[in-house]
């Protein structure tokens, strides 16, 4: 017996180095992962363009420093997907107004607004209506119809690539494409340009 504690204990001295390597390295693995940031398994995961949440018959108000409206987003749905953080409207109606100008109404069958709310794309029927301004001979009610508009929330510019017709008054025109600053009141009909001008004062000819 004293023989084999013997071996015993010197096996145990031979393999001791050993085993402490082992503990050491043992050790340095687990404060190295303790230490590292761990990969949080929602964001490392492949998002889908699948909606993660949803509301029905919403109605958002912007205000303005006042207090008053600055702006009221409807719609039937809203949509809201996890991977581009964009949002499918069904129905979306929007209602801007401004102090100083005319208040601008855009409505279609569907959109889809960005993460920031800034811009909104609108399909499928869309309708841009800007009332008369304070002077409605001079500024009066305009229209525009297409199958696509897109709205500049942020610099108040209605644009589309897309087949449009533009009504001013009594003015009707048709062009492929329209660029609209409700700030400047500007207007560029883009390509293809036909309608008819109707002159304000009396007694003068129409433009075609």
């Amino acid at each position: 017996m004293p023989d084999f504690l013997s071996r015993l204990a010197g096996l145990i001295m031979r393999l001791l180095p050993l085993l402490l390597m082992a503990i050491v390295a043992g050790a340095t693995f687990w404060l190295v992962q303790l230490n590292s940031p761990r990969e949080d398994v929602e964001q490392s995961r492949i998002k889908r363009h699948e909606p993660d949440y949803w509301m029905e018959k919403f109605s958002a108000t912007e205000l303005a420093e006042d207090g008053s409206t600055k702006m009221r987003f409807t719609g039937v749905k809203m949509i809201h997907y996890e991977d581009d953080q964009t949002y499918d409207v069904t129905t979306p109606a929007m209602r801007a107004y401004q102090p100083d100008r005319p208040p601008v109404t855009a409505n279609a069958k569907r959109g889809v607004m960005n993460a920031e709310g800034s811009i909104i794309d609108l399909y499928g029927d869309a309708f841009i209506v800007r009332q008369a301004g304070a002077d409605p001979a001079k500024d009066p009610r305009m229209t525009a119809a297409s199958q696509y508009f897109q709205l500049l929330v942020n610099d108040d510019i209605v644009k589309t690539d897309k087949a449009v017709q533009l009504t001013r008054g009594p003015s009707v025109m048709t062009a492929n494409g329209l660029i609209f600053n409700n700030v400047t009141r500007e207007v560029q009909l883009l390509g293809n340009v036909h309608g008819t001008i109707i002159m304000n004062s009396p007694g003068r000819p129409s433009a075609q």
